[in-house]
């Protein structure tokens, strides 16, 4: 078997560098119709990741070649990084490491908490919000209830034996997004679920409440989401992933102070990067015999 890594900067040159393929490894490579419909004897495309927005599946299934996406390669480091973020919030760290570098010390003020930040809450009794509840869902839910947090969540359909299992209670979206001081995404980005969260669903959510998203940045109608941080409608957006990545230079999420960031990075650990390429490989080499 050979494995060719190829290089494509348009649809015309990535038809051309993968026609001829017998199986795709792809990471953010657009396999639209065209694309697919040009392969004459692929026998499975694969992702280096999860989600598969990438790839119409449609097409693909039209010609016949499996899509599969690489689940649990990443469960662990997603969950810690998600509350990670979420702790990062709460705790205020980003802030007190400028104030310490700014020179400052923590000068309580009464009704702004240590220099101005805000009093910081206790995490134990706050309520997480979990849309959806797969795999790193799950491990989300087990992070946060060792911390003390009472964990809801929703999926369509429900699972109800695993939320038993935690404590976890699966109340309807409404209720969930009412009841939640911390609303976590962790659902596939499908027609079914770009722009989840928007401005309908946004006005649902109780007053002060954080967005964290380490799932996909099309599941957040970002233009809703900035209007909603700006009013003060949400309390903060604890971001990861983006609609379009890297984000914009220019984008109005980076003018407001509510809003922590990170690089697209919630997957990363070399473990998991060898995990990965271990489970993308016995994929094609399983579909090729």
């Amino acid at each position: 078997m050979r494995v060719e890594k190829v290089d494509w900067h348009d649809e015309a040159s990535l038809i051309d560098a993968v026609h001829d393929a017998d199986a795709i490894m792809c990471m953010h490579a657009p396999f639209n119709k065209a694309v697919i419909q040009s392969m004459q004897r692929c026998k499975v495309i694969t992702r280096f990741g999860t989600g598969l927005d990438n790839i119409d599946r449609k097409a693909a299934e039209a010609a016949g070649i499996p899509v599969v996406g690489i689940h649990d390669y990443c469960t662990e480091e997603v969950a810690n990084h998600t509350l990670a973020m979420l702790l990062a919030w709460n705790r205020k760290i980003v802030e007190y490491h400028q104030f310490v570098n700014q020179k400052r010390w923590n000068e309580r003020e009464q009704t702004t908490g240590i220099w101005g930040c805000g009093p910081v809450t206790r995490l134990s009794g706050q309520t997480l919000g979990l849309l959806g509840f797969g795999c790193i869902g799950r491990a989300v839910a087990q992070r946060a209830v060792s911390f003390g947090m009472t964990v809801l969540a929703y999926r369509s359909p429900p699972d109800p034996s695993f939320a038993k299992q935690l404590g976890v209670g699966l109340p309807g979206l409404e209720a969930l997004l009412g009841q939640s001081d911390y609303v976590s995404l962790h659902m596939p980005l499908t027609d079914e679920t770009r722009h989840f969260i928007n401005a309908e669903t946004i006005n649902l959510m109780r007053p002060g409440a954080v967005l964290i998203n380490t799932s996909r940045g099309g599941l957040v109608d970002e233009n809703a989401l900035v209007e909603a941080l700006g009013a003060g409608r949400l309390g903060a957006a604890l971001l990861d992933v983006y609609e379009h990545a890297p984000l914009p230079v220019d984008h109005p999420l980076r003018t407001l102070t509510n809003v922590i960031f990170t690089p697209h990075v919630g997957f990363y650990s070399e473990g998991a990067i060898q995990e990965l390429r271990r489970l993308t490989t016995k994929a094609v080499l399983r579909h090729l015999s």
